[in-house]
């Protein structure tokens, strides 16, 4: 499809916002895709991206145009232009401390990479500009000083392009102004900085009064200089049909921005529509070099993409000597001699961290050691392909978050978490203190963590105090280096019912009447539907549509088209609330940085795209019972029944850490059964308290099989609920069986498959990692790794889309083996079912 593709108009939009441009004031109804989309509909060669001072779109920029050349969409040589429309000033002091309400001006100017060095230059720059964040009224100001431009660009010249963009750049406003003098020192400086080639005068093709002038006297300018010039649109929306939408977003929040002509002419025109506006005003030839110019620019532009590999920030190593502690075991275990053996020096300060681990914690049989041992050599041998699939140190990895785990116990003087996730199952986390919950007393498989055949930096979650967790990204800050640590963003999007709200308010409708619209839409498992949703249904979803929903909405001209042109767009920006990227480098090596409504740093690529650009995500997650618990053990310190150990690590070790713990005294579950125990986690809540009052739990399985079931949840209208099954079949397992011989015809063999994944929770499958279990059944499915972790994703993520694939994909490798349908067909709806809500 892609060769069939003809350009009917080469032109370059080189001034277009997407909804990145929403992060700080409401501004733009472009989404990225869709306008890329259109750019390729009107034939042009390529686009660029200007928001305004953000860089936030980037990624999803290079991944649309690169996903539509690999499927035929868009054509090879369309050119994606990277930029941002910055607020060029000349100085703090000058637009903060001296600043005038509608005098003071924000000078709007455009930057463009014309390679990977200018890119990097547009992420220090934007930075800089973040870091200038200060407040006029509701308006966030975030300028650009020239004199930071200037060392940015003159450190390494020839890498950024700049136009003089519309009429709120300092070229316009001091030539409306008469300020002839300071424009031709304006020009002066930007030839200076960015050479003739590199710096184009930048006309709109607007028919107000005011840029009318300019483009006139522009085209003067240029005739006398001989500096180029080009016609752009400052795209906010993408069609003429869509000034409609974007007036009523705009309307719909209190900016300080204006509104009405200035928008008239600024959606992706086509060349005839620009000649249809500016010719009368230049001529026709002047317009049509304007516009050939934008192809000049895209010339300039080199290919590149901002993918990297994940970068494993280093740790400092202290001096250690193996203790080959394995050494008999090399002729059976040849990844533990390879550790041993490695060139990579985190390789073997793991390995020597296990040996002492090993020596503390290990088995004392013989039996159990051998077995144990076995398990550390499955381990290594995980890492090792890993680490050779993804060219990325797995040690590496598992040392810098060890690290962390110190800092947060030392510096950070909190306790931490003993494991969350799938870092639970790994021994040798356990071995070296980065969890301290042995797997293998608890019989929890390391394939849910890593595995070779999903090769991935598997997330390591980290719990710690609440009330701690500022404190914590001080010292990792302290330790790694401020430029080195940023919260990660999130960024606000429009819902349908926002959407609607946001769309009412936009075109005057009463609050109560767009409550009451709102109010129609409806939420399935904590789900809201799409407004495509509610007018057509969805057969997948099992979804009819809402037919109140659309009688009541479009009642109200113009109010349904609004609010679907609103719903998803970015509307702001905040701090994930675990999320830290750490780098070995400057930040600005693959990132940049903003700042959130609060103040703090945080990375101006959301986690997936900063991902996508080698960082590395840790999560520092906050618990309040870890509170509670540091609490009852300052007390229990201060009044003499503990006795501090020199530390707080070493203090917990003794007391509370979960090998030195009883879990077998009757009196304390039935406490729990009881409802006895004062803010007992995960368990302080009514749905927590009935949970317990009814299974009984009276061991640590039970308790955690209990913290599974009652969060399942069955949507269908008078369905048996997970929990109520749990207890029928507690009570009654005779009941399990009868379900699966009578109602789903299952044989005795097939039923025999199930058991060993079953019955112990009584029928009912508790966790994500029972599914995996039972897909990676020879038997049932025959998953590999890599697809049971899809599956789990595709519950985990609550990703509809993927969990259709992966049902079809059950079924399908399940039919290669010769699983009967009925076997099947339990598997996803009475174990995968009740886990997808």
């Amino acid at each position: 499809m892609g060769n069939a593709l003809k350009f009917t108009s080469t032109m370059i939009h080189l001034h277009c916002h997407s909804d990145y441009s929403n992060t700080r004031l409401i501004d733009c109804i472009n989404k990225i895709p869709r306008l890329i989309k259109r750019a390729v509909e009107l034939g042009n060669s390529g686009i660029a991206i200007t928001d305004h001072e953000s860089v936030s779109g980037h990624v999803k920029a290079i991944q649309t145009v690169k996903n539509g050349k690999e499927n035929g969409t868009i054509p090879k040589d369309f050119k994606l232009i990277l930029g941002n429309e910055v607020y060029l000033v000349n100085s703090l002091e000058e637009v903060r401390d001296n600043y005038q309400p509608k005098v003071t001006k924000f000078w709007h100017f455009i930057l463009l990479a014309k390679d990977e060095i200018g890119h990097k230059q547009l992420r220090i720059l934007s930075s800089l500009a973040w870091d200038n964040l200060f407040k006029t009224g509701k308006m966030e100001r975030v300028p650009l000083l020239k004199k930071d431009l200037t060392a940015v660009v003159k450190a390494d010249p020839g890498h950024l392009i700049a136009q003089t963009a519309c009429l709120g750049g300092e070229m316009a406003c001091r030539l409306l102004a008469g300020e002839y003098e300071e424009a031709n020192e304006f020009l002066s400086y930007c030839v200076d900085l960015f050479g003739e080639d590199n710096f184009f005068l930048e006309m709109q093709p607007n028919d107000s009064e005011d840029q009318k002038k300019v483009n006139q006297m522009l085209l003067t300018i240029s005739q006398q200089t001989g500096l180029k010039y080009v016609i752009t649109c400052d795209a906010h929306y993408i069609r003429k049909k869509d000034r409609i939408f974007h007036e009523a977003y705009l309307k719909s929040h209190e900016e300080e921005r204006e509104i009405g002509d200035f928008y008239k002419t600024t959606y992706l025109l086509t060349e005839e529509e620009i000649h249809q506006y500016m010719d009368d005003q230049i001529g026709y030839e002047a317009v049509e070099q304007g516009i050939r110019n934008t192809e000049l620019v895209g010339s300039k532009i080199e290919e590149y993409d901002l993918y990297y590999p994940t970068i494993v920030p280093g740790v400092d190593v202290p001096e250690f000597k193996l203790l080959n502690l394995f050494e008999c075991c090399y002729d059976d275990c040849p990844y533990i001699e390879r550790f041993a053996e490695s060139e990579n020096l985190y390789d073997q300060y793991l390995l020597y961290l296990i040996e002492k681990g090993f020596l503390e914690k290990g088995p004392k049989s013989r039996e159990e050691q051998i077995e144990a041992i076995k398990r550390i050599e499955i381990e290594l041998s995980e890492m090792w392909k890993v680490t050779e699939k993804i060219k990325t140190s797995i040690s590496s990895y598992y040392l810098s978050t060890l690290e962390l785990i110190d800092i947060m116990w030392n510096e950070g003087d909190s306790l931490v978490g003993i494991a969350r996730g799938s870092v639970t199952g790994m021994y040798t986390m356990y071995l070296i203190g980065l969890i301290q919950m042995n797997p293998l007393q608890w019989g929890l498989p390391h394939w849910r963590h890593i595995s070779w055949q999903k090769a991935e930096l598997s997330d390591v979650d980290i719990d710690s105090q609440r009330n701690r967790r500022n404190q914590i990204i001080e010292a990792v800050k302290k330790k790694r280096g401020e430029r080195k640590v940023l919260n990660a963003c999130t960024f606000k999007t429009e819902g349908s019912k926002s959407a609607v709200l946001t769309a009412a308010r936009g075109l005057g409708v009463d609050i109560d009447t767009a409550q009451y619209i709102a109010n129609m839409i409806p939420i399935t498992r904590g789900f809201t539907w799409s407004l495509k949703d509610c007018l057509e249904g969805n057969v997948e979803e099992e979804r009819k549509p809402v037919t109140e929903f659309v009688n009541e909405i479009k009642k109200i001209p113009g109010l349904l088209e609004t609010a679907m042109n609103i719903e998803g767009l970015i509307s702001g920006r905040s701090i994930h609330a675990s999320a830290v990227y750490i780098f070995n480098e400057d930040f600005t090596e693959h990132n940049a940085r903003m700042k959130a409504p609060n103040g703090t740093y945080i990375t101006q690529f959301n986690m997936k795209d900063s991902d996508y650009c080698s960082g590395l995500k840790m999560d520092f997650l906050t618990i309040s019972s870890l509170d509670s618990v540091r609490h009852c053990m300052d007390m229990l310190l201060e009044s003499g029944h503990m006795k501090w150990q020199g530390s707080l690590r070493a203090t917990y070790n003794k007391y509370l850490h979960p090998d030195v713990l009883d879990y077998d005294t009757q009196e304390m579950w039935d406490w729990v059964a009881e409802n006895k125990v004062t803010n007992l986690f995960q368990f302080d809540t009514q749905v927590g308290l009935q949970a317990a009052r009814r299974i009984k739990p009276h061991n640590l399985v039970e308790l955690a099989t209990a913290n599974s079931i009652m969060r399942l949840m069955v949507s269908e209208p008078g369905a048996e609920q997970p929990i109520d099954t749990y207890i029928r079949y507690k009570n009654d397992i005779s009941q399990w069986y009868g379900c699966m011989r009578n109602e789903y015809h299952l044989t005795e063999d097939e039923i025999k498959v199930v058991e060993p994944y079953l019955l112990p929770v009584y029928g009912v499958g508790d966790t994500q990692e029972v599914v995996m279990e039972l897909s990676m059944d020879p038997h049932i499915a025959n998953f590999n790794v890599a697809y049971a972790n899809k599956l789990r994703k595709s519950i985990a993520k609550k990703d509809k889309d993927l969990q259709h694939a992966m049902k079809k994909m059950l079924f399908e490798k399940g039919e290669e083996i010769k699983t009967s349908q009925n076997l099947l067909l339990y598997i996803w709806k009475e174990v995968i079912g009740k886990q997808l809500g």
